[in-house]
């Protein structure tokens, strides 16, 4: 059913990062202020478009009443909501979408429908319209939706959990309905079948792997009509051949809503929203476009309260029978808007809008990318921002810039709300329509994840600073304390089969100032884009799969590889979670030396002494007398004072060594690495 998907670009030639100054400065302007800058911009495009205005009438945003109304509705409020979901791929329950709203996808840019029916080629992605006065059949689907929603308990919005749940049957019921109204069968034939659905809803079905490698219910038949639930036909291509129908037939890419026999995600979420708004009372319903798995998707979130909390349910008429909450384990990472804000503004807000980044300041930049300090209202965040010019970038290679943030999302989705990994606050993926010199429009995509920012930034610069001062080591508490914490992250990690794949000081944050409320420092692991599970390979559908390498290709940092990443350079080579192990034993190493492993050796040494002679980086030479000898004057060189210090200092030169050994199998485990260093208390813990 997600064959027929919500996003395919036809652009083609090689691709290009931009200037980020340029790009904030001058192209990309914020999502949020776009939208409340609609009126302007629809009004300017639609001074030849008024003349629609008389061909068909315009109907209430709320009506009891499925036919249409008498009364006129401006234009202009039509397409003021097209254009805010053609910007943000969002509607909120507050959205009521009107007659005559439109949505051409999020590869177009947008323009009054007037122009998509002049513009538009029969083969190009189409418009769909929501319009009962264009469109019996419409009318007929939103009649059956009422008639089949009265036969209902009528909700009496009392506090009570049972009356809340009203909404969620409810909203069951009309994903059951719009699921078959798509489905190339008769109307009366879907409302009679929902109808008879109704007592036998199965909200309590379990997740489903949705690729052949999945270990949940799969040889049960329910998984089967799940995910196969038409048999053998092909939807995608009856979808696409349908569409092409119509088209021809009204020589127009628009096409009605009500036209379509065979409907995919994108009808099926926005027919969804138009019934639940217009259900009596309205059902709470908001309408989301994004990527399910690595598809792009269009579905629907219905808020439900549940005691004093407000629990968000994601109803999917592609799969009605199976509802479950947004921030599921499972869903969480599966279901990815292109737009989501975890954190409220200061008017908390149900549903902000995403915040500016255009005033942010720059922290640091790679060739690829950049990270700012920003202000989510009054919460402080760091904001890593890629950007893509479409014009000289392969249709892969837009999907590859997609894949890339939906890979770092999914990863900091399934490890939120850990004490030892950074947090994410919100993520957007969008895009900018610009004009060249020949006045031929491209697209400027953007991809923000927004995280909580850690004032003191990466260990590396404390490194340095303290090698400025003239010191020998990490102070042995602290090293052991920060050694104490990323191994917390990486058993949280490990345990949930994911590889990081890049542990090194760079990207462990600490701030030592700003202390947590139990007064220890803040460490925090993070930079998760080369992260990958360690089964990937077996599977189409699980996390942070598609546009990262899978775990039998070189990937990381070469200082900080371990002997069999870099074999899996040459030839394809499966390895596991104990590459984190040597990394995690190279970057012990930073601490205890302030420099990073094999400094100042050649690239072909460094590959040469890892990957064939799989020789671990040298100690400096009063680490090495101090770990074979203990005596005072080496304990003076390295400023030990106390046997306190020299026991610790020994446990992390012992750890170094346990964690480079050449033979993976050889290595500790995440979980015992963790446990031997809380075996040894620190001035950092709590008394």
């Amino acid at each position: 059913m997600r064959g027929c998907d919500d996003n395919s670009s036809g652009i083609s030639a090689e691709p290009a990062c931009l200037s980020r100054s340029n790009i904030i400065e001058n192209e990309l302007e914020d999502t949020a202020s776009s939208t409340r800058n609609a009126v302007e911009v629809v009004e300017e495009n639609l001074s030849e478009s008024s003349k629609l205005t008389s061909k068909s009438k315009r109907h209430p945003d709320m009506d009891s009443n499925p036919k249409p109304s008498k009364c006129p509705r401006p234009f202009d409020e039509c397409s003021k909501l097209s254009y805010k979901y053609s910007v943000e791929s969002f509607c909120s329950i507050d959205d009521h979408l009107p007659d005559g709203f439109y949505d051409a996808g999020r590869d177009m840019p947008f323009m009054p429908l007037e122009e998509y029916e002049r513009s538009i080629g029969l083969y190009a992605r189409e418009v769909i319209l929501l319009d009962r006065e264009q469109d019996e059949e419409l009318d007929a689907i939103a009649s059956s939706a009422q008639l089949l929603l009265s036969s209902l308990k009528r909700p009496n919005y009392s506090e009570t959990d049972e009356d809340a749940g009203q909404d969620l049957l409810r909203a069951s019921v009309l994903a059951l309905f719009v699921s078959d109204c798509f489905g190339g069968c008769d109307r009366s034939a879907s409302l009679r079948r929902t109808r008879g659905a109704i007592v036998s809803l199965r909200k309590e079905q379990p997740f489903i792997c949705t690729c052949a490698a999945g270990s949940i219910c799969d040889s049960n038949e329910a998984s089967k009509q799940v995910n196969t639930p038409s048999g053998h036909f092909d939807f995608s291509g009856l979808c696409h051949k349908s569409i092409h129908i119509i088209k021809e037939r009204r020589n127009s890419g628009v096409v009605p809503i009500g036209a379509l026999q065979f409907g995919v995600c994108r009808h099926r979420a926005v027919l969804m929203k138009y019934l639940c708004d217009r259900a009596d009372p309205p059902i709470p319903c908001e309408l989301v476009r994004g990527h399910l798995d690595y598809t792009p998707h269009a579905w629907n979130v219905v808020p439900v309260r549940q005691g004093s909390d407000w629990v968000r349910m994601i109803v999917d008429a592609c799969y009605p029978t199976n509802i479950k909450e947004e921030m599921d384990p499972e869903y969480s990472c599966r279901y990815v808007p292109l737009s989501r804000l975890h954190v409220a503004l200061d008017d908390d807000t149900a549903r902000s809008s995403f915040p500016s980044v255009s005033l942010c300041k720059e922290i640091e930049a790679t060739s690829s990318s950049a990270v700012y300090h920003c202000k989510i209202g009054s919460v402080d965040a760091a904001a890593k921002i890629r950007y893509l010019d479409t014009r000289r970038a392969s249709n892969d290679e837009v999907k590859t810039f997609e894949y890339k943030l939906l890979g770092e999302v999914r990863m900091l989705n399934a490890l939120r709300n850990h004490r030892s990994i950074v947090d994410i606050y919100g993520h957007q993926l969008s895009s900018k329509w610009v004009q060249d010199d020949t006045d031929k429009e491209y697209r400027i995509m953007q991809s923000v994840i927004l995280m909580e920012y850690v004032k003191g930034g990466s260990l590396k610069g404390y490194l340095t600073k303290l090698l400025k001062e003239g010191r020998k080591h990490v102070p042995v508490d602290l090293a052991f304390y920060i050694a104490r914490e990323v191994a917390c992250a990486l058993l949280e990690m490990h345990r949930k089969l994911v590889i990081h794949r890049d542990i090194k000081s760079e990207n462990v944050l600490v701030d030592l100032d700003s202390e947590r409320s139990h007064g220890t420092p803040v460490v925090k692991l993070s930079d998760f884009d080369r992260s990958i599970p360690v089964h990937s390979l077996s599977h189409t559908c699980c996390i942070a799969h598609l546009g990262t390498y899978p775990p039998n290709v070189c990937v990381g940092t070469p200082c900080w590889m371990a002997p069999e990443v870099l074999q899996a350079m040459h030839e394809k080579t499966q390895y596991g979670l104990e590459v984190d192990i040597w990394s995690f034993g190279c970057f012990i190493f930073e601490m205890l030396t302030l420099h990073r492993p094999y400094e100042g050796l050649p690239d072909s040494e460094i590959y040469d002494l890892i990957k064939r002679k799989k020789q671990r980086p040298r100690l400096t030479k009063e680490l090495e007398a101090f770990w074979t000898t203990d005596e005072p004057i080496t304990r003076l060189k390295l400023g030990i004072t106390s046997d306190a210090h020299a026991d610790k200092l020994k446990f992390l030169i012992d750890l170094f060594y346990q964690c480079t050994r050449g033979t993976a199998s050889r290595r500790p485990k995440a979980e015992q690495i963790y446990n031997s260093l809380c075996s040894l208390s620190t001035c950092y813990d709590l008394s």
